[in-house]
């Protein structure tokens, strides 16, 4: 059984070209490598023509208008010949041997999905991220918070193919949570390599680094499986959302944003100390109470936002 790799790109000339020498340098060669062109107005199809030149695995879809990365992986999978679906971004890396052991541990398991560990490159300093929770109770931990990316995984197209809506072009920049909320529906069966096969880089021009879109589309997808979450875990789960998102409104001291989400989360779940705290502190007025969140959170050991 070959694979496919689905990769999207836009206007990432440069980088690409070290992108796709890392997966030429994968240890697995049965593979087809499906790049999206999205549109670009650089050098982006020249560098990918280079390339295809000497290697006949790459296939090359270009965009007519800019879909995305969501809606040119939509594309990407309607194109490709193989069960076996991985995805690459185009600033990113793999482990030299993350398909081959992927693949060996799909087809010496009864599974449908592999996930591994990562690492995330911010500022030349890497931080370690272990997937064996969301590994082990899949369903019950992504529907608290997000964790795995597209990039560590391996999954069958069929499974794909029964999801609602697995490349929502709305949920950019965390369409990697909507998908794996959306896969956990179906209740996949997982394998768990505990080791890091993929690095996430964090750069200036990566898109999950704007927080107003960020927190748009993580309020988004809640609102979007709201009865979902609610129905395996609570209302207070929901609550939480909301108070993560505002944390991510404190980041750019949108005030307004701050007391609405906070409020929200105290209407869900008005018997939490937490909300409690965070209306009583909101309806003061946050640019006046945040020194003392702040001290409360130093204490306790938690971030600023």
């Amino acid at each position: 059984m070959n694979i496919s790799i689905i990769l999207p790109t836009f206007n990432r000339s440069e980088i690409l070209k070290e992108t796709i020498s890392n997966i030429q340098n994968q240890t697995f060669k049965n593979y087809e490598l499906i790049i999206i062109n999205d549109a670009s107005t650089d050098n982006t199809l020249n560098v990918i023509e280079k390339f295809k030149i000497k290697d006949p695995r790459i296939i090359i879809i270009n965009n007519q208008y800019n879909l995305g990365c969501a809606g040119s992986r939509k594309i990407g999978l309607q194109n490709c010949n193989n069960e076996l679906i991985v995805f690459m971004d185009d600033d990113d890396q793999w482990n030299n041997e993350k398909l081959m052991k992927q693949y060996d541990a799909m087809m010496h398991n009864n599974s449908n999905m592999v996930i591994s560990d990562y690492y995330i490159l911010k500022n030349n300093s890497k931080t370690y991220q272990q997937m064996s929770l969301f590994a082990h109770n899949f369903k019950n931990e992504i529907l608290k918070k997000p964790g795995p990316f597209f990039q560590c995984i391996m999954i069958k197209k069929e499974l794909i193919k029964l999801m609602d809506s697995p490349f929502d072009t709305q949920s950019i920049p965390s369409e990697d949570w909507n998908f794996f909320i959306e896969l956990s529906k179906l209740n996949p069966k997982i394998n768990y390599i505990n080791k890091p096969l993929f690095t996430w880089k964090i750069h200036n021009n990566n898109q999950s680094l704007n927080l107003n879109k960020e927190a748009k589309a993580l309020e988004y997808i809640i609102n979007k499986h709201y009865h979902y979450i609610k129905s395996e875990h609570s209302l207070a789960m929901i609550a939480n959302h909301y108070r993560r998102i505002a944390r991510i409104y404190e980041k750019k001291l949108d005030f307004k944003e701050v007391k609405r989400l906070y409020n929200q989360a105290f209407h869900i779940n008005p018997k939490s100390i937490k909300n409690i705290f965070y209306y009583l502190a909101v309806s003061i007025g946050y640019r006046y109470t945040r020194f003392i969140i702040n001290l409360i959170r130093n204490v306790r050991g938690i971030p600023n936002a």
